[in-house]
């Protein structure tokens, strides 16, 4: 099953050394989400991780430093993938410039599942899947819809939000291509600690990490 960590929007302190940290001990996928970072702030940021990790980065904007940094891939927003006119260009470069590396994008809903695609995805994120008080399926999700989703639409669909080490069974059972973790790493006191029962709840239950 893929594990993927996605960056907390702000930046946190000694965040690139816990990512670093994080690659050492099994990540093999970083989403790196800074909305409001600039390009140079982006390419600061990758600079600062060791150049053998670069294939394990996806990038959700400044996407041209993913062919600089020879990264994993990229993933795309509303804005990318929007169908107004004033957007084509966007549209022309995802199509003829970033054939060869991952690509991802995310849902919010269940029935958005289904839609017929313009770009081919390697997955695609959705969510918010758990409740954070609870651990179970949030408001919207059920077990029965998702199963069915799953099996037939033919996507590899990656669970995100309200994730933790206390719903990585659940996903894995439901058939999830995969597992995203955000809040529950950083918002710890111990991000790396986290991360590392992430890594023993998975090899706990004999998932294979990919």
């Amino acid at each position: 099953m893929k594990l993927i960590v996605i960056t907390p929007s702000r930046d946190m302190p000694l965040e690139q050394d816990i990512v670093v940290k994080m690659f050492e001990n099994g990540l093999n996928t970083l989403h790196i989400r800074k909305s409001k970072h600039t390009t140079l702030q982006i390419q600061d940021y990758i600079n600062s991780i060791p150049k053998h990790f670069h294939n394990r980065i996806v990038l959700h904007s400044h996407h041209k430093l993913a062919l600089k940094f020879n990264l994993k891939g990229i993933h795309l927003g509303s804005i990318h993938l929007s169908k107004h006119w004033e957007y084509w260009l966007v549209r022309l470069r995802l199509k003829l410039k970033y054939t060869n590396i991952h690509k991802s994008r995310s849902y919010s809903r269940i029935q958005q599942i289904y839609l017929t695609e313009n770009h081919d995805f390697n997955y695609c994120l959705i969510g918010t899947m758990y409740n954070n008080l609870t651990g179970k399926l949030f408001s919207g999700f059920y077990e029965e819809s998702l199963l069915a989703a799953i099996k037939s639409c033919g996507k590899n669909l990656v669970a995100k939000g309200g994730t933790s080490e206390k719903n990585i069974e659940t996903t894995h059972q439901l058939g999830f291509h995969g597992i995203a973790f955000n809040s529950y790493i950083w918002k710890a006191t111990d991000p790396l600690g986290n991360f590392i029962k992430i890594i023993k709840k998975m090899k706990e239950l004999g998932i294979e990490i990919n």
